[in-house]
């Protein structure tokens, strides 16, 4: 019994971390395109505005697209469920 609590444990863990590191990387990656040049008022176009974004990812260095993925990836799903290519 003590094994099953703590491999719950250690699953429940790892579950906070993952969710607690995909936060941060949406957090920050809102946050930084909020200060970008691309950041567009929310009177434009959205399939303008997802071109924007993936102009403006799409021109960072490759260590901060790693830590803006949870942000790409909402983007992306956002982006396909408003009909954008």
């Amino acid at each position: 019994m003590q094994h099953l609590i703590v491999l719950l444990l250690i699953i429940a863990i790892f579950v906070f971390m993952v969710a607690g590191l995909l936060g941060v990387s949406y957090g920050l990656g809102v946050y930084l395109y909020t200060r970008g040049p691309a950041a567009l008022g929310p009177a434009a176009d959205p399939c303008a505005r997802f071109e924007a974004d993936r102009e403006w990812y799409e021109q960072l260095p490759m260590w901060q697209r790693h830590l803006l993925i949870a942000w790409w990836v909402a983007n992306r799903y956002l982006c396909s469920a408003r009909g954008c290519q």
